[in-house]
């Protein structure tokens, strides 16, 4: 079986300039945990994960003190209402991943599946002629599996 047989076709994208907001907006009301981020010939440039989108921790240099981050800059926790309304204007190309998994439309099932253990994904991109094809998560594969009896 190839990734074009299991694959979403109908992925929401955005574009580098779409705001935080919008971005978020979008995983909320579709229920998901990112979205590719495309250029005008729907090529692939970056995504965004809910994870860019939260709080994470970064040591500092030299330190065992760890420093919550929002959005890439350090924040104090208890200002993190400001810290959201202020990153509303910011755009995708401010929060993009460029560490992104992509795979042929004729990729098989078990190259993907393998790719997405060995390296712990949630899901990967599928391409044809490197213009984005749909999506395959983790889902697609136990979807696959609950149907093939």
């Amino acid at each position: 079986m190839r990734a074009e047989q299991i694959m979403t076709t109908d992925v929401t994208t955005v574009h580098a300039d779409t705001t935080i907001e919008e971005v978020a907006r979008l995983l909320t009301t579709r229920r998901i945990g990112s979205v590719p981020v495309v250029d005008d010939e729907n090529r692939v440039v970056g995504v965004v994960n809910d994870e860019e989108l939260f709080t994470s921790e970064k040591g500092i240099p030299f330190s065992a003190v760890r420093v919550p981050l929002l959005f890439e800059k350090w924040a104090r926790p208890d200002r993190a209402e400001e810290i959201f309304a202020n990153a509303r204007q910011n755009t995708a190309r401010d929060v993009m991943s460029y560490e992104f998994v992509c795979v042929d439309v004729n990729a098989s099932v078990g190259h993907i599946t393998q790719l997405m253990v060995e390296r712990k994904l949630h899901r990967v991109l599928v391409t044809r002629s490197d213009r984005l094809a749909g999506i395959i998560t983790r889902l697609d594969l136990i979807r696959m599996l609950a149907n093939s009896g």
